[in-house]
């Protein structure tokens, strides 16, 4: 089986002060994939057959996220870095429109309730007197009380999901990008949250003419140059569609480690 040799010049490129200059260009991480047919250790990276590209460490799992609504941010529980639980409530809104949808809501399941109750003492007159409701009224106030109470889950519904922002998973809190008394609006990123407890590997410029050399399931030896160290791992899927890369086509080649370095970033 062709056996993918890899190599990832890993830069650790801390934001510190003291770790570089200001201004200082990023080091950008490379990787190359030898899909030569020979023996595990005789393929050397950058002969003929190999294909480079940059990659970049990512983690196994990771969530931009947002909220459904517009609604205006009263608390923010979290900071960069911050380790949450699955379920934290990590941003907050103000309620106040939700609160009073759900009066309203409440409101008019009473009103159908106090007609239903009506209509059924109505019901009650002496047998053969023409002084009750129809069967088919009486109906139709019940199905007023169904409906006004469905409009009531649906507002207390909303009221608890668009109100907050909790985490979906367990993770550590990679970005913040809001702050109180400002704005949110459906589909903004105000969080995103990353489990940074596993990495893997994702190729950024694989382009059209290689990618057809990388396969699902080909085992691949990871060269972490910031460390020193290879790690074994395994192809684990190869975009169907592509992106663009300064006019190049270009697809994502993901590679899953089959050990975690501790100091990986």
């Amino acid at each position: 089986m062709k056996k993918i040799y890899i190599v990832a010049a890993v830069i650790l490129a801390l934001a510190s002060s003291a770790c570089g200059a200001p201004g200082a260009a990023e080091a950008i991480p490379t990787i190359v994939l030898d899909a030569k047919d020979t023996a595990p250790n005789e393929p050397q990276p950058g002969n003929g057959d190999s294909v480079t590209a940059e990659a970049i460490v990512v983690p196994m799992t990771d969530a931009q996220l947002s909220f459904t609504s517009v609604g205006r941010v009263t608390n923010v529980n979290v900071e960069v870095g911050d380790i949450v639980k699955a379920g934290d409530v990590l941003v907050e809104l103000d309620t106040a429109i939700q609160e009073a949808k759900v009066r309203e809501a409440e409101s008019n399941l009473a009103f159908a309730e106090i007609e239903l109750d009506y209509l059924v003492r109505l019901a009650g007159c002496p047998k053969g007197a023409n002084c009750g409701p129809s069967y088919q009224h009486i109906e139709v106030a019940e199905n007023s009380v169904a409906s006004a109470q469905a409009m009531v889950d649906s507002a207390k519904a909303v009221l608890a999901s668009q109100s907050n922002l909790a985490a979906p998973f367990d993770g550590t809190i990679v970005s913040v990008d809001i702050a109180p008394y400002e704005t949110v609006v459906p589909g903004q990123a105000v969080i995103v949250l990353g489990d940074l407890s596993s990495f893997k590997i994702e190729t950024t410029d694989v382009n059209e003419r290689d990618v057809s050399k990388v396969k699902v399931g080909q085992d691949a030896v990871v060269f972490i140059d910031a460390l020193g160290i290879e790690i074994d791992g395994k192809v684990v899927d190869v975009d169907r569609i592509s992106s663009t890369l300064g006019g190049d086509v270009v697809y994502t080649v993901t590679i899953e480690l089959n050990e975690q370095p501790r100091d990986l970033r």
